[in-house]
């Protein structure tokens, strides 16, 4: 479980079934993650329109994940707690580091939150061992190919 303190209180965020069942933030999730692992091709990239995507699954992936501990009333109140984490100063880290407080580093926190939950675990090796497959599959045709010739 991962927590955020803003403004002095604690928030627990944590994921489960009920959080992704009716939404498409999983979809959402792989969208970005594809974006920045550099998997998206040039013309699924459409600068402003993925920032707004990005800010846009950062606050709903916290609306549902404060949902189980720390309920909230809308989408809209985690934007303005989001404002607040966002203006805090920023805590040093082990290395003596300042924090990185900005919606990328959010992001990442709660994409590795959600990958060590459970449930979620499974499905993204299970992902991850398909999409290798596939890959390899690829590569081995390839290979077929070229010695044809």
């Amino acid at each position: 479980m991962m927590i955020l303190v803003i403004n002095e209180q604690e928030y627990k965020v944590k994921f489960g079934y009920n959080s992704f069942a009716d939404s498409d933030l999983l979809e959402n999730v792989q969208n970005i993650a594809n974006l920045l692992s550099g998997t998206t091709s040039d013309e699924e990239v459409v600068g402003i329109g993925k920032m707004r995507e990005l800010f846009s699954t950062v606050r709903e992936l916290l609306y549902v994940g404060f949902m189980k501990y720390n309920p909230v009333s809308s989408v809209q109140e985690v934007g303005n707690l989001l404002d607040d984490y966002m203006e805090q100063a920023p805590k040093l880290t082990e290395d003596g580091e300042k924090e990185d407080r900005g919606v990328l580093a959010l992001f990442i926190m709660l994409a590795n939150e959600l990958a060590n939950e459970g449930f979620l675990a499974d499905f993204v090796e299970k992902m991850m061992a398909a999409e290798k497959s596939q890959t390899q599959a690829i590569l081995q045709d390839h290979k077929k190919t070229s010695k044809k010739k």
